[in-house]
């Protein structure tokens, strides 16, 4: 009996706690509408702009645009292989911020890349929203993507056929359980051609996650009661064509494939390393805590806008990656790939092994005092030539505003950047850069200062003439 009155108290009481919780809650709502409210909106897009379609050049016409990456070197050129990408595919496995967890689903995606994209939210400025849960209160600068898969459609494989290659069949990979046709990029983006080069390689995994800073920060309080993250990838018309070999069987194949343009770090033949060439970059605010600004006095040019604790020239690099990589005379031929136990093949590989043995030692010498130097002392200067490669390239950023136009002096149809958090800007003018790249300048900066005191408050226009 004692028990059974114990009982029932205890129900009591949890049914009390309940009620008061329900009514009490946190703040201004009860507890559990609380839990089901989702105050943190996440926001992806797949073009270097940050609002409106993408103005880079398109690759509709591959046969005119240097599409084709010169890393290709079996069968280039090949007509039945020189038609566009029609599909993105991107499978993320989860997000986190600043190394927290908060957005641990899978999600997938399929985005057609046909005409402007006028069409695709994730293409044309409106973006993909993501599910995702509210992290803890503070403040984050950086988020952290999980992509499982990276496709393009198109992918085609070729056999070699004696006397050049011929079409073998349509690349397939899984995506999202299914067989497509494509070819998963993001295998081959683990690391760049700079990490395999350390000791430390087999431990460097740049991909998973791909860590993106948040540029001004991410202020993150449950009494606002929207906050936007806003993560944007260089997709749209940054796409170049890229070869993998392999054997298969004891024949030599080659898979040709879609993936992002490697002007930053560039890819050359041979190279399986593909990776630190996808250029991403997030921003934040609050909805209602804003303000624009219009900018004027542009004919047909990129304006960038950073805050002013950001420094300009980490936005673009001196010159591009395959200048970098033909300046580093320490960037030696590569081996062939040993294809297994088939006679032919192994033939095969002997030759191109005679004959990377012969090109390796003709870069070697044509090093300057490569007679002179020790092994240790030309380790020593390989190892200072990648390191002063790596840090011509390894600061660069996408602006957290960016758009293309023409804008008339009397701000008759300015070029307008929206959702601003309240701060100081600094705001510079571009020219377009070419199919495949983004900005660079040899040796002067790609960009003109336009104004670098730009005073953005709440529900203000500023003016930028």
């Amino acid at each position: 009996m004692v028990f059974a009155d114990m009982m029932k108290k205890l129900k009591f009481y949890i049914a009390s706690l309940m009620v008061i919780a329900f009514f009490a809650g946190c703040g201004d709502e009860p507890v559990f509408t609380e839990m089901a409210t989702n105050r943190l909106k996440v926001v992806i897009k797949g073009t270097l702009e940050s609002e409106g379609t993408t103005n880079l050049n398109s690759s509709a016409n591959p046969n005119v645009l240097p599409m084709e990456d010169d890393s290709v070197v079996n069968h280039p050129g090949s007509d039945g292989n020189m038609v566009p990408p029609t599909e993105f595919m991107l499978d993320i496995a989860e997000l986190r911020l600043g190394g927290k967890k908060f957005a641990n689903y899978r999600q997938v995606f399929k985005f057609d890349l046909g005409g402007t994209g006028i069409d695709v939210p994730f293409f044309n400025g409106d973006g993909v929203v993501l599910k995702n849960d509210d992290p803890p209160e503070g403040r984050y600068d950086t988020v952290q993507v999980y992509i499982r898969k990276m496709v393009f459609d198109k992918a085609q494989i070729y056999r070699s056929s004696g006397s050049g290659f011929v079409w073998d069949k349509e690349g397939e990979v899984l995506f999202h359980e299914k067989s497509v046709n494509g070819f998963d990029f993001n295998q081959l983006m683990v690391n760049s051609y700079w990490d395999s080069l350390r000791l430390e390689a087999a431990d460097i995994l740049r991909i998973f996650p791909l860590e993106v800073p948040i540029i001004g920060g991410l202020d993150y309080s449950r009494y606002d009661p929207e906050t936007v993250l806003e993560i944007r990838f260089v997709i749209k018309n940054f796409v170049k064509k890229y070869e993998y070999p392999f054997y298969s069987e004891g024949l030599f194949k080659v898979s040709h494939y879609y993936a992002l343009s490697d002007w930053l770090r560039d890819v050359r033949a041979g190279e399986d390393d593909i990776g630190r060439n996808i250029h991403a970059v997030a921003r934040a605010y609050v909805p209602g805590k804003t303000g624009e600004v219009h900018v004027n006095g542009v004919t047909n040019q990129y304006i960038i806008m950073i805050p002013e604790s950001e420094v300009i020239t980490d936005y673009f690099i001196t010159d591009t990656g395959m200048n970098l990589r033909d300046a580093n005379e320490y960037d030696l031929p590569l081996p062939p790939k040993y294809p297994g136990n088939h006679i032919e093949a192994v033939l095969d590989y002997y030759l191109k092994y005679e004959k990377y043995k012969y090109d390796w030692k003709e870069k070697f010498e044509g090093i300057d005092d490569w007679d002179i130097l020790s092994p240790v002392a030309h380790y020593e200067a390989y190892s200072a030539a990648w390191d002063t490669y790596e840090a011509s390239v390894e600061n660069f950023k996408i602006a957290p505003f960016v758009k293309y136009g023409s804008s008339p002096i009397d701000g008759s149809n300015p070029i307008v950047f929206r959702n601003v958090p309240p701060g100081v800007y600094k705001v510079y003018r571009a020219n377009k850069p070419g199919y495949g790249e983004l900005f660079h300048g040899s040796p002067a900066s790609p960009f003109t200062e336009i104004d670098v005191n730009v005073i953005v408050n709440i529900g203000g226009e500023a003016i930028v003439n």
